[in-house]
């Protein structure tokens, strides 16, 4: 695993914040990411979905429980919903498929007492920075977030973070908004990386365009903490993102 450092500037920030990125931990062990997270002391952390599977959110015991729980101990953590959560994965046509109910109310109290704040397709403000969490959109062959929940979000007041798993929603539908800044995952780096490009990611296909990084200072894009395939990574480790935002000088 790499730690990756970025440093973004906006007019409106509020004093200098350093945030965690930790997406895409399907259920994994965690035991080189946690004294990490906790070497950064991170003002928040940020979990923009795939977190676990929707079978894995229906088992008390998931690892994925006990890492919200070791979050919330280091520093106010948010959670939001990926396509792993919503139950469409990508083995057996996933696309063909309608994405099953919404979670139960089970699971959401669950996710709740970690003490970690649950963020489906909703936003909440605190200390001037507003943090929305919009749930992956897939459903069949269809793949695009809520226009409503964006709506709204780009009209709240404060300095806008939105967790959005999909990086492939950010250039279509959040780019002409506003929203300031937008964290991902999703697309694992593109889980081989060839000339310092991905080759392949859900939802982009071959070759992707947004697999890792950062576009347009606005949109952060993590390569994941864990695999939920058996085929290995190629010049492609595993990542955790420490992002300070702070004010233009």
């Amino acid at each position: 695993m790499k730690v990756t450092n970025y440093t973004l500037r906006f007019p409106n920030a509020p004093k200098a914040k350093k945030i965690a990125l930790a997406a895409d931990l399907h259920n994994n062990a965690f035991d080189k990411i946690l004294p990490r997270l906790k070497k950064a002391s991170p003002d928040m952390i940020l979990i923009p979905g795939d977190l676990m599977d929707d079978i894995q959110l229906r088992d008390p015991a998931s690892i994925g429980f006990e890492f919200l729980r070791q979050c919330v101990q280091i520093a106010p953590t948010y959670y939001s919903l990926g396509n792993h959560e919503i139950g469409c994965y990508h083995r057996g046509n996933p696309w063909r498929k309608p994405t099953p109910n919404p979670l139960d109310d089970a699971c959401v109290e669950r996710i709740r007492q970690t003490g970690a704040i649950f963020l489906d397709n909703e936003f909440l403000t605190v200390d001037g920075i507003t943090v929305c969490g919009l749930t992956s959109g897939i459903n069949g062959a269809d793949n695009f977030p809520d226009p409503d929940v964006l709506t709204r979000f780009a009209s709240a007041e404060g300095f806008r973070i939105l967790l959005c798993h999909h990086p492939e929603y950010f250039r279509p539908y959040i780019a002409p908004t506003g929203i300031e800044l937008t964290v991902s995952g999703h697309a694992h780096g593109g889980h081989w990386r060839v000339f310092g490009r991905g080759v392949y990611s859900p939802g982009q296909g071959l070759f992707p365009k947004d697999t890792a990084g950062v576009i347009d200072g606005r949109c952060v894009i993590s390569r994941g903490l864990g695999n939920h395939t058996w085929i290995p990574r190629f010049f492609n480790p595993t990542e955790l993102i420490l992002l300070t935002v702070e004010p233009c000088q």
